[in-house]
């Protein structure tokens, strides 16, 4: 009888001391585990939270890096913009060279623009305030670019604003006449331009797709300004009308030298046919209206 309680004394004293570490390690090693699966759900949920953030951030430090190049235009071929099929009753199937300017013709009359629209910046609006061109419609307002020619409600139709791609499709046009791009001048993107014009033609074919399409090359700026101003310059125009050119060819409208009409020698506008270095006096709209009349398709399209 003496030596059960003994052992049961020995049984109470040593029972808890072999069960407390055991408990002790169970128990760290539930914690240890319950906060690696909490701290990977938190590290998930934070780093998916900052996803957005991160993309936007690197968007913000790429946007229009790229140096200003004058030297060449961007090669850019069909794939890079959004294309759209040349209609099939163009001069395409004929082998007509869209790339090259229409060739001088017979002067044409008043009648030839009177189912005309013309879209562009202020240029184009003082070329319709101030010269002898009556009967567009006037679809140009001051500091339009190819991107806010779609997003920029400036034309009012019977009290209601629209943007002048909405407006070109109020009604039916036989000629769309297209002059953008020296406000696109300070972008430092050529390829950004190339693209939003390329679109911009698909949307005025969708738009008119019987009418006939005059893309404008640049009119020049005086050699003074050029060489005073940041981005406005005789160079950089030159690779605009380049790359207008491969446009004209790649979408199959029709190009007219709109800078052959007002350039010297230089390659410059007149100074004394502009009245800041950008825009034109009433005489220097009247040569580029003498010129639009006396470069058509007509022939092409009879």
């Amino acid at each position: 009888m003496g030596y059960q309680p003994k052992r049961c004394q020995r049984k109470v004293r040593t029972a808890p001391a072999l069960r407390l570490p055991a408990a002790v390690l169970l128990l760290a090693l539930l914690l240890a585990g319950s906060w690696s699966v909490l701290s990977a759900h938190v590290s998930a949920r934070h780093d998916t939270d900052d996803l957005p953030r991160q993309k936007v951030e690197r968007q913000e430090t790429a946007v229009e890096t790229v140096a200003p190049t004058v030297t060449a235009p961007v090669p850019v071929t069909p794939s890079t913009a959004e294309t759209a099929a040349v209609p099939a009753e163009t001069d395409a199937a004929q082998g007509y060279d869209y790339t090259a300017p229409v060739p001088e013709r017979e002067r044409v009359e008043n009648d030839w623009f009177e189912d005309a629209a013309f879209l562009g910046d202020s240029l184009t609006d003082g070329l319709l305030l101030y010269s002898d061109i009556r009967g567009p419609a006037n679809l140009s307002y001051k500091g339009l670019t190819v991107q806010s020619v779609r997003t920029d409600k400036v034309i009012r139709l019977n009290g209601q604003k629209y943007t002048p791609l909405e407006a070109l499709g109020k009604r039916s046009y036989g000629k769309v006449y297209i002059l953008l791009g020296i406000n696109e001048l300070g972008w430092y993107n050529d390829q950004r331009f190339y693209n939003c014009y390329a679109q911009l033609i698909d949307l005025v074919r969708a738009a008119q797709p019987d009418a006939q399409i005059y893309l404008q090359t640049l009119l020049p700026v005086t050699a003074e300004k050029s060489e005073s101003h940041e981005w406005l310059k005789n160079e950089k125009i030159a690779v605009y009308n380049d790359l207008i050119a491969q446009l004209a060819g790649e979408k199959g409208v029709y190009l007219v030298d709109a800078h052959a009409a007002l350039a010297d020698e230089n390659d410059a506008l007149p100074a004394d046919e502009s009245v800041d270095g950008v825009h034109l006096t009433k005489a220097g709209y009247q040569r580029w209206a003498d010129y639009l009349r006396t470069h058509t398709a007509a022939s092409e399209t009879s």
